[in-house]
């Protein structure tokens, strides 16, 4: 019972992503990615993933890693400039990563949908993971499972499972190097991949630095050894443990190449690097704020400290966006992930609890002091979504203990399949939010209500329909975007839902 519980969970959970995923059908080439089909209209209505999609469309097609003059106008304005190239300036783990997608996508003719559902495979695989976990820790395996569904489908990390984004990987290591160091069974092995894995992130997204800081802590405990001798501490350490840390410089060695080729230097990196705005019609680049005539004529690219979006000064609005707002706030696109706080308290006298709180504590605060904390147009507070899987874990703890109270589990339904309805309907339709202080004034220009939360996805659905790829291929010609909203909400709620009473009906532990 179990393992089904979780094979058959698994295998309808992927159907649900495959119904969400954005895309379209074709292999686009240069031309038709600069068309509003595939940008605004399409997969590629933000940055991120074109940047990301143009480097792996770079390397696969143009055999290089810089952009010709057409794929660049395609990146704007996420584009960065060095030494006479278009370069991308998103960490490249990612762009690597989809290639497979991307190839078997094109022979079957649809390279983007390919490439975007490599992204929904590393979903699936924090799904398993968040499960592994919740019972390594102690927790039901019903409740386990329900835990991973609300990661998946009540956190936006639904809207960023079907799309082009480095969230899920991050997560994935984040979680995957948490299972490893939880388990009973340690090896030298093990320590090998969890040193491989933490400097892997770097390549992925350069604030994982910070987010696996905390595992690189606990790594670190279990490589070293220490006794206490009178007055004294001493510290040992085994051979092979110590060597299990050679396989951190494998990755490092290899962004190096990679920073090499791209920017000129393997300590280089493209934060580093000066952004273009848009490119002119003779191909040249246009600066934000004319900062080529700030550094005269030997301008060859030059940027700001990598570090230089961080400021502690806003942490408090930082706090806000992402707990609170009705624009990014998790109290209004994920209430129901709030139940972690309960599973903290039974958990407190776990000795793994404080690596998992400082994960999610670190995280917090990292992109509240980020000088973007809304991450610019999104669905959501993205930046949360490693939070979101550990917070899934204390909930997993809490609906074990609590799962006799009635009462409780009711609230928690009714939280459960609002979260669900919220974040189905930011999947299949659009991550174009804007924050707040964007859409205000964004009115004056476009003499219309501009909606900043959910309600615009609502708006959306209503009056453009889905970006569903099933949707639009498969099943527009049936029914209308609403009803497949509804439809699909429907079958993810029922699956959710269904768990509680088999949870209600287990053994308390």
């Amino acid at each position: 019972m179990k393992n089904f519980l979780l094979i058959l969970t698994v295998f309808i959970s992927a159907i649900f992503l495959v119904a969400a995923i954005r895309g379209i059908s074709g292999s686009p080439s240069v031309d038709d990615l600069n068309s509003i089909t595939w940008k605004e209209n399409g997969p590629f209505e933000l940055s991120p993933e074109r940047g990301r999609f143009a480097l792996t469309y770079s390397l696969v097609e143009e055999r290089s890693l810089n952009f010709s003059t057409a794929l660049a106008r395609f990146v704007t304005p996420d584009l960065g400039y060095w030494d006479g190239k278009y370069v991308s300036l998103f960490a490249p783990a990612v762009s690597f990563l989809v290639i497979p997608g991307y190839l078997l996508g094109k022979f079957i003719g649809i390279s983007q949908v390919g490439s975007f559902f490599i992204i929904s495979l590393f979903a699936i695989a924090n799904f398993i993971l968040i499960v592994k976990i919740s019972e390594t820790l102690g927790a039901n395996n019903r409740a386990s499972v329900l835990a991973g569904l609300i990661f998946l489908f009540a956190t936006p990390s639904f809207a960023y499972a079907i799309n082009l984004y480095q969230h899920h990987i991050s997560t994935f290591l984040i979680l995957l190097c948490s299972f490893l160091l939880i388990k009973k069974d340690k090896s030298w092995l093990q320590l090998l991949i969890v040193w491989f894995l933490i400097t892997f992130s770097l390549v992925v997204d350069y604030p994982n630095f910070f987010l696996m800081f905390p595992l690189g802590l606990a790594a670190l405990i279990k490589v070293l050894k220490f006794r206490q001798t009178t007055k004294i501490y001493k510290i040992s350490f085994k051979f092979s443990s110590l060597l299990s840390l050679s396989s951190a410089f494998l990755p490092l060695i290899l962004f190096g190449i990679f920073n090499f080729y791209s920017y000129g230097s393997p300590y280089r990196l493209s934060g580093t690097i000066a952004s273009v705005s848009s490119i002119d019609s003779g191909g040249e680049p246009i600066f934000p704020l004319d900062i080529k005539e700030t550094f005269g004529n030997d301008f060859q690219g030059k940027g700001e400290s990598a570090l230089g979006f961080f400021r502690t000064r806003n942490i408090v609005n930082g706090l806000y966006v992402h707990l609170l707002s009705p624009d990014r706030g998790v109290a209004i696109f994920s209430p129901v992930i709030l139940f972690g706080i309960l599973g903290i308290y039974f958990l407190h006298k776990n000795k793994f609890t404080v690596l998992f709180l400082s994960i999610v504590v670190m995280n917090i605060i990292l992109y509240s002091m980020w000088g973007d904390p809304w991450g610019g147009w999104a669905f959501g507070s993205r930046y949360l979504i490693p939070g979101y899987a550990i917070m899934s874990i204390f909930i997993s703890i809490a609906l074990t203990k609590l799962s006799k109270n009635k009462t409780l589990l009711i609230f928690f339904s009714l939280l459960l399949t609002y979260s669900i309805a919220v974040n189905t309907l930011g999947a299949i339709t659009t991550s174009t939010n804007p924050p707040k202080i964007q859409a205000i004034p964004l009115q004056d220009v476009t003499g219309k209500i501009e909606r900043y939360s959910y309600d615009r996805n609502w708006e959306y659905l209503n009056t453009f329909g889905s970006k569903s790829y099933v949707f639009r291929e498969y099943v527009s010609s049936y029914i209308n975007a609403r009803s497949y909203y509804f439809v699909l909400t429907t079958l993810i709620s029922g699956l959710s839902l269904g768990i509680i009473p088999l949870l209600y009906l287990s053994k308390t532990k």
